[in-house]
């Protein structure tokens, strides 16, 4: 079947449709994923959502100390239906997640939380000791699934904290020396949390240097995104329909 369409909603279809969006905001990014290859089919709507839920808590876990949740769009399939909520609070959003679902009367087919980073800074005052903070650059973690899907999931993450940039007071250390072994240690241990490998790493543009656990060199200061190309519109199918005297009786 054909993915739902959006709807009038902020929707991501796929990868490329995501990477597409960053691309029109101006946003290098990359993004490290894997499919579930799960049979939806043979799940009920509570196991289905349920299923999600396992999922964000499988990231989140794992990338525990290097992101913090903002935000969360889920949608169900066909794009009937979009819940959104903000401002989330760290220590009690899967609470508020499951909430969420035991009232969902529907199968979700797309979960996106959207994220901030923590990430070390130098100051002025102290530049001997980097000191964490909360750093408001694109990232998300996005799941697809539901009856048509086989369960993939993705992390995308600016490349602004992986760059050439060199941090303040810091001696020219650059920004991806410092952040580039948070990232790898977090994607490693989603691997072992999740008992999958990452298969799919991709970038927005074709300037970035990525491998199976993050940004393998920095990525140029001021890198600029190329969007993927647009899937092609075939058009409608037309059905087959035989004339009288093809048919034989």
């Amino acid at each position: 079947m054909p993915a739902p369409q959006k709807q009038g909603f902020d929707l991501d279809l796929d990868l490329d449709d995501q990477h597409r969006h960053h691309a029109a905001r101006g946003d290098a990014v990359g993004s490290w994923g894997f499919s579930s290859n799960i049979n939806f089919t043979r799940m009920s709507q509570e196991e289905n959502n349920v299923w999600f839920f396992e999922q964000v808590f499988n990231f989140l876990r794992s990338f525990f100390g290097v992101v913090m949740p903002d935000s969360i769009e889920i949608t169900t399939v066909n794009a009937t239906q979009q819940i959104n909520r903000g401002n989330l609070d760290q220590m009690t959003f899967l609470d508020e997640l499951m909430l969420i679902l035991k009232n969902l009367k529907e199968r979700i087919w797309t979960l996106k939380l959207k994220l901030s980073v923590v990430g070390f800074l130098r100051s002025d005052w102290n530049p001997d000791n980097p000191i964490r903070v909360r750093i408001q650059e694109p990232a998300s973690f996005t799941v697809w699934g539901g009856p048509d899907e086989s369960g993939f999931q993705t992390f995308t993450i600016s490349a602004t904290l992986f760059s050439t940039r060199p941090m303040i007071n810091a001696g020219g250390v650059e920004l991806w020396s410092v952040n580039q072994p948070l990232l790898e240690k977090a994607l490693k241990k989603w691997e072992r949390q999740t008992g999958r490998r990452i298969d799919v790493v991709r970038g927005n543009s074709p300037d970035m240097s990525l491998g199976r656990h993050g940004f393998q060199r920095p990525a140029p200061h001021n890198l600029r995104p190329t969007p993927p190309p647009e899937p092609e519109d075939t058009g409608p199918v037309e059905d087959f329909i035989p004339d009288l005297e093809d048919l034989n009786f």
